[in-house]
Formats: structure tokens, sequence, C-alpha cells
């Protein structure tokens, strides 16, 4: 789509009032469908309309950019649009662009908004130009959900394949064709009176006859006309098809044109969109912007796209013709026409446009080095489908090497990591052939390639061990590198942020993630600097499961408003609240984290990533004492694990959970053969210590147990986590309340405690199972029996999880008048119903549902009752009145 909302008021042709479309606008159906060829007048008249209406009912208005491939960018702009027209407290999310599209979830998410909205008309200009059939579906999906209140004017030059025929019977689809956008003879009378011209009434109606009541056709000719000494002889002189009417009538508007401007118009005839600048370049003339301007005031065949007058763009039927004479006149001009305007574009940022007049000019060197410079930040720009179209046409014209880079890239985004892998490694070897000048992006690209292709298949090492590109660090940055190197930063930092995270590097993760987040959000990159703070909440459960789960809930939440809940991104986010939830001993909350977070890894599944939710899952097994499941997840976990950086303390962690399950299993020679794998520093390691003490005590040797858990439980050997050593207390506890040491017992019990409560972690007193050894923990001495009681809750099965049905776990605190307007949203009453129900106003019954859909986390009504049913908000039968 364009930038522009909807055509501006200035520069625009005359409006003739004409009542009898108005009244078939004004028939209130929720679908108004506006169809004709080019010229018919169907913006001006949809535009001329909205505007009588003054602000009775606020519309929306979205204009399609010819051959528009991005479902995202297609949605993107919509939600905007919407946004812009209405109210700032409106209920609408913005939409930002990411690397993965999910459309249904947008979808859902604005329809669920337009509900809260109220009256609203959703123009949608040009849906002809709508080129991939699953836009066309997806938008189909939006018609046949949309509220009641919301209209949409669909305004095309054929009928789109909308699924409307249904609505059609049901009398909701008014319709205006070609035939009734067609001037009568009064409405040609008026406009060419508008215009300053008189004609007989035999000239007139000869002048009807002639152009048929074709809008474009008279304002040509009422152009024309204004510039001919014998209106009348001029009628008489043509004749013919409606195209040959164009024709005839463009050629007599070129001819009654200055040469500098006859020049300007059909030099120009090969942009979408042209401005003073650009068409002083390719005239070799100046004054453009004055031509234009001019030009945009005497008729509607140039069309200013902004309200500055800055950029204008061609009714498309006369950009065609001019088009076509400038292939009749100066068809050797062309390629230079083209790639001026591509370096000209490209040296204004408008890369998508200088890629595409460098391939019309052959100019492959141009090509490769736009999209290598602008392939990243096109991709977070949400412009997949679009570049991937160019990159198609530029590797079926040209093998230069940098094209090997951007396919490498390209494969990688979209999954095929096989695919990316072996262009890389083309790339690389044709490395030498580029030139030199185009070099240090070309290998900032292969390492950013490089970097991430590694951290997605856990090939982490590499990544450690790998040089840093000095080019990508120097300073000062050339003007036209700021943009590309502002982008590859952040992917490059983060990139080493996440895999320094996974392989126990955390400082120097912490480090590079927030550098990269710092950078992301300078450069207003949502997406990149949630991917940082989500691998920053891992991080963080090494310290404090609390601070993580705040960033995970934070980032969950981000994806939400953005409609990424479906990206891997909220995966990973999914899986780090699954873990501290687990910690805290929510174990059903985080199996739901689990499995939501399964749901959108399914396709991208990253080794760390995956890694830890099996892991996860293998601990839930285990507190619920399901041993052979428990194992088996463990063994994913470290099928996975194995990419990891050797020195990781999560593959250990993880291999000693299992261990652990297989003591309880009673699966001795698994214990045995996997612990004489071990290395010495291994088996010296407090994981490692721990399941050896509990071999010991499952085999009634205390002793054994006292023995190897001294080194842990008095410090002198460091643990990678708290969780260790509470749980190596725990197991101290025991061997001495065996050995009858009850106040050494009693002491390790209350060391463990104190260590537990500050983050609430409860997972190590599930995992052991201590009832016994907590309800032998004297009260009167302990400082913890506030925690101690919820422990004993937990482990009487009691779990305490304010979490309902959704895997966000946030406390819910409604007011009493929220939660009386969310009694009334399982019935099938209006806001305005809900109002008039309870004696307060609509806007306020909005703005209180609008509260109640943020609180808990839901973007519809459905889900808003869903979620406040398991969260004992609602009964399970709720009754209007």
């Amino acid at each position: 789509m364009t930038t522009r909302q909807e055509p501006p008021a200035n520069g625009r042709a005359t409006i003739i009032d004409r009542h009898r479309l108005v009244e078939v606008l004004n028939a209130g159906t929720q679908f108004i469908l506006v169809t004709a060829p080019a010229g018919s007048g169907k913006t001006i008249l949809v535009k001329s309309w909205l505007e009588s209406q003054g602000a009775t009912r606020p519309y929306a208005w979205a204009s399609i950019e010819r051959g528009e491939l991005d479902p995202q960018r297609f949605w993107s702009t919509l939600v905007t649009r919407v946004r812009q027209c209405l109210p700032t407290d409106a209920t609408v999310d913005e939409l930002a662009p990411a690397p993965a599209f999910n459309a249904e979830l947008v979808i859902a998410r604005l329809i669920a908004d337009l509900e809260l909205v109220g009256i609203l008309t959703i123009v949608i200009d040009d849906v002809h130009e709508v080129k991939r059939t699953g836009v066309l579906e997806q938008l189909t999906s939006f018609l046949g959900r949309l509220p009641s209140s919301t209209q949409v004017v669909l305004i095309s030059r054929h009928d789109p394949q909308l699924g409307l025929h249904r609505r059609r019977l049901e009398g909701q689809v008014s319709e205006i064709r070609l035939d009734q956008l067609r001037f009568t003879v009064d409405e040609s009378k008026e406009l060419l009176a508008a215009a300053g011209i008189t004609l007989s009434d035999n000239g007139l109606q000869l002048l009807h006859s002639r152009t048929e009541g074709w809008v474009a056709g008279l304002r040509l000719a009422a152009v024309s006309m204004a510039a001919h000494p014998d209106p009348e002889r001029f009628v008489v002189d043509f004749s013919g098809s409606e195209r040959m009417v164009a024709e005839y009538l463009m050629a007599e508007v070129l001819d009654s044109l200055p040469s500098d401007v006859r020049r300007l118009l059909v030099n120009t005839s090969i942009l979408d969109r042209v401005n003073g600048a650009l068409g002083d370049l390719l005239t070799g003339d100046a004054g453009t912007e004055g031509h234009l301007s001019a030009l945009a005031e005497a008729c509607g065949f140039v069309i200013p796209l902004d309200t500055r007058g800055e950029w204008f763009r061609f009714h498309h039927l006369f950009a065609d013709l001019l088009a076509a004479e400038l292939r009749h006149s100066q068809a050797p001009e062309i390629p230079n026409l083209h790639m001026a305007a591509a370096h000209w574009l490209s040296e204004h940022g408008y890369v998508l446009e200088a890629i595409t007049h460098a391939l019309a000019a052959d100019d492959h060197a141009l090509v490769a080095s736009l999209l290598v410079e602008h392939y990243f930040s096109l991709m977070l720009d949400g412009r997949q489908a679009t570049v991937r179209s160019l990159l198609d046409t530029a590797v079926s014209r040209s093998d230069a090497p940098e094209l090997a880079a951007v396919l490498a890239a390209d494969e990688l985004i979209g999954g095929s990591l096989d695919q990316a892998a072996a262009h890389l490694a083309l790339a690389e070897h044709r490395a030498p052939e580029v030139p030199e000048d185009r070099r240090r992006r070309f290998e900032i690209m292969l390492y950013v390639t490089r970097l991430t292709l590694a951290r997605r298949i856990g090939d982490f090492q590499s990544v450690l061990d790998a040089p840093q590109p000095a080019a990508l660090f120097a300073e000062p940055l050339s003007n036209e590198d700021i943009a590309m190197q502002s982008d590859a930063r952040a992917l490059i930092l983060m990139n080493l942020g996440i895999v320094e995270v996974w392989s126990g590097r955390r400082e120097d993760g912490d480090q590079h993630l927030t550098a990269a987040e710092d950078i992301a959000r300078k450069i207003r990159r949502p997406y990149l600097e949630v991917s940082c703070q989500v691998h920053r909440a891992q991080s963080l459960t090494w310290s404090s499961f609390a601070a993580a789960r705040s960033v995970a809930e934070e980032v969950i939440a981000t994806t939400e408003r953005h409609g990424w809940q479906n990206d891997p991104v909220a995966g990973a986010a999914l899986v780090v609240l699954g873990s501290c939830l687990v910690a805290t001993g929510r174990v059903a909350a985080a199996e739901r984290a689990f499995r939501r977070a399964e749901e959108t890894l399914r396709s991208d599944l990253e080794p760390a990533v995956g890694f830890v939710l099996h892991t996860g899952h293998g601990i839930v097994n285990l507190v619920k004492a399901n041993y052979a499941q428990a194992i088996t997840s463990f063994l994913e976990a470290e099928r996975l694990g194995t990419s990891l950086a050797s020195k990781s303390p999560l593959a250990l962690m993880s291999r000693c959970a299992m261990l652990y399950s297989a003591v309880l299993a009673n699966e001795t020679n698994l214990v045995q053969k996997a612990l004489d794998e071990l290395t010495e520093a291994e088996r010296n390691s407090g994981e490692v210590r721990e399941v050896i003490a509990v071999r010991s005590l499952a085999n009634g040797d205390a002793h054994g147990a006292l023995a190897v858990l001294k080194a842990t439980v008095t410090e002198a050997i460091g643990v990678h986590h708290r969780l260790v050593l509470i749980r190596s207390l725990l197991l101290d506890a025991r061997a001495r309340y065996m050995m009858d040491e009850v106040l050494e017992a009693q002491n390790s019990v209350e060391r463990a405690l104190d260590l537990a409560e500050a983050d609430e972690l409860i997972i190590p007193f599930l995992f052991l199972e201590t009832t016994d050894l907590l309800k032998r923990h004297p009260r009167h001495q302990t400082a913890h029996g506030g925690f101690l009681t919820l422990i004993q809750d937990f482990l009487s099965g009691r779990e305490l999880d304010g979490d309902g049905g959704h895997p966000r776990s946030v406390a819910v605190s409604l007011s009493e008048t929220e939660l009386r307007v969310l009694r009334f949203l399982p019935t099938n009453l209006s806001s305005a119903e809900i109002a008039s129900e309870i004696y307060v106003s609509v806007n306020t019954v909005k703005t209180h549902m609008r509260n109640i859909y943020t609180k808990l986390g839901a973007h519809s009504r459905s889900q808003t009752v869903e979620y406040a049913r398991n969260l004992s908000l609602l009964s399970h039968t709720v009754h209007a009145g």
C-alpha cells in the first residue's frame, strides 16, 4: 500500500454532485463495491460522498500499491489507517513489522478491536492491485467476520474474488458499476460548465455519445476544449472505441502542452511516483514540481500523494498512455532513464523502487549491491514477498556472487537451513570476485548470515571462536553505511549475546544483548528489541527467576500487542516463563506455557530453546513421579544440547536431572554407565555429587551421602545455580535425620528455606518430596513460617496457580465496575445494551471492556470470557439481566 491515507483535498478534479449514486452509497449496507475500469470516477465519487457526511461517520482510507505482494505490508497499512482515523484512546493496537507474519492472528485481533470501536467506514482503494491469492483469502476472512458497526467500501477495476455472493443474497452489498458511473447528459453539461465550456445541445449530445459518458474521456475533452479555438469542431473530429478516444484525447492534451512539460510527463512515465528533484533529473530541466502542481490543479490526471504537494503520480490510464508514447518516441533512452532513476532513488533511501528500476536498466551490479546492503532491513520491515520476487528476477538475470549471499540469508529466514548453508558456502568461495568497493558490505552480510546460521543450528563453538569483522565497528560510519550498519550491528550483537548466554558466558552475553537492545530501541526495531529481551530473561534465570519471569511476561505482552503470538520469539519467551513457573512450583501453569511454546516453535525449534523446553518437561514429569517420561524428556534435551558449547552448565544440569530420574526409576545400569562417562571435573561438580548422594540415600547409605555432599553444602566448591545448593542441603538434612542428627538436619532445612524464599523457589522441595522434612521442622524456630506453609500447600496438591487458562501468569485485579461489565460479556448484548443495563454511558462500557481485555491479556470478547472463567471470575453459566 502507499503511504497516503486518501486522495488529498487539493488538486482534485471538479466534483459533480451525483445524487443518484449517493443514494446507493447511503443505502446503509455493510459492504459497498465500486467496480469499473480506470478513469470511471470511482475514487472521486467515494471521497466526495464521505466528505459530505462530515464528522457523523469516521472513515479510514487505505490505497494499495501497484502489484502488492506483501501480506504484512497490506495489513500493517490497514491497521495504521484505522488507528489514525480514531480517537487517541481507541483500542486498536499498532502492528509492527517482523520477519515472520501470522495474518490470522492479526485479523482476529483487528476484528476484536473493531467490535469496541463503534461506527466506522473502511475504504480499500485499488483492490485489483492485490496480486497474491493469500492476501485475497485473508481479506475474505476479514470481511466475513466484521462486526455490523463496520462498513467496508471496496474500489476496484474488476470484481475482486472476496466471497461476497452470500452477502449479496442477504442484501448486505450495494454495488456501483461502470454503467452507473457513466455521466448523464446533464452531468456532462455540468462538468463542461465548470471548465468554462459551453456546447450546443447537438454538440453536447454528440460528445456524450462519443465518450459514452466515460468520466475520464469527458474530463480529457474538457481539458482539450479549453485550449481549442472551436470546441464544436473538436467534438466532431474524434470517434471510435473507448481506448481510441482516450488515446486521441491524451494526444490532444499532450499536444497542447509546452514541450518541456510534455517531455516531463513522458520521461517520468517510467515511475510509479515522481517529485520535483527526480523529475528534474530525468528531463534535464528545472521546475518539475511547479509543473506538476499546476497540472494537478488543472485536471484529474496528475494526482498529489501528500498534503505538501511533494510527490505525485499519474492517473493509471494516463501513465499507460504516456509510457506508450515513451516507447514510441524514445525507446533507446528508456534504459538510461531507469538507470538514472535507480541511482537517485537508492541515494535517497527508496530501496525497493531503486531495485525495480535497476532491474529494468539491467544494472546487475547495482541490484546486487542494493540487495546486499538492505536485505536485512527490508526483512525487518516486513517486505519479504516483494524482496523475494525481486531476488528471483535478479538471480534469473545475473550470477553475481553477492546474490549467493542474499540467497543464503533468504533461505535462512525461510527456514531452509541446508539450502542456506549451501548458498553461504558458494558466496564465501566466490568472495574474491566481489569488487573492492563493494567488498566491505558483502563481508558484513556474510558474517551476519554465518553467525545467524550457526546460532540456528546450534554450532555455538564456531561462533565463540570466530573473529568479529573490524569493519563492522569502524568509526565514524559513512552516511551510506549507517542504515545497514545499525541493523547489522543489532543482529550481530544479538546473536553473539544469545550464543554466549546459552554457553554459560552470561556476563558477556548480557553485555552484548543489552547493547543490541539499545540499538534496536534507537532504530525502532521492536522485534529485535524483544528478541534480545527474551534471551536476557533466560540469562536472568541464573540469578532471579522473579526478574526473569517479569521480563518474559513483558515480552509476551509485547508480542500479543504487535500480533506476534505465533512467532518463535513468543515461543522462546513462553519457554522462559514455563521455566520460571516450574521453579516456583506452578507446575500446571508451566505445562500450559510449554504447550503453547511447542505450538509456536513447532517449525522453528532452535537447539538451545528446545533444550530448555524438553528439560522443563522432564522436571514436570519428575515432580509427578513419571520417571520414564522424565528420562525420555531429559534424553531429548541432551540430544539437542550436544550443540551447546562444551562448558555450558546447562547440559550438565540436564544430564544430572536425568540421572536423578533414573535413580528413582531404579535404572541402575543407566546411572552407572552415565557416571562412568563423566570427566573428573564433572564428577566433582555439585550437580553430580547430588546424584551420587541420591543414589546413596536410596541404598540407605547416609554416611556416603553426607561425605559426597560435604563439599557442596560447605560451599567448598562453587555451584552453578542456587537450586543445586538448595537440593543438596535438603539431601543433607535427610541423611542427617537418618543418623539422628536432628539439630544439624534442621539447620540444613533452614538454610535451604533461606536460599529459596526470596525467589519463592518451591521446586527443590517438590523435586525431592520433602513432606516429612518440613513436618519435622520446628515452626517456633523458623524465620520462614509463611513460606513453609506455602510449600506444604503445594506438597499436598493445592497448587496456588493464579494463572487461569492462558500462559501469562499475572495477578488479575478488576474493579467493581469492571466486574459488572465482565458479567455481561458472555451474553449477546451490545455495548449500548450493556450500558443501558448498568446505567452508564456506552463510552464508559467500552473503556471498561478495554481495561478488562488488557488485564486478562485477551484480544476478543470470547477469549476474555474463556480466560475469566478459568480464573473463576465468571461462572460457566451466565445470564443477562
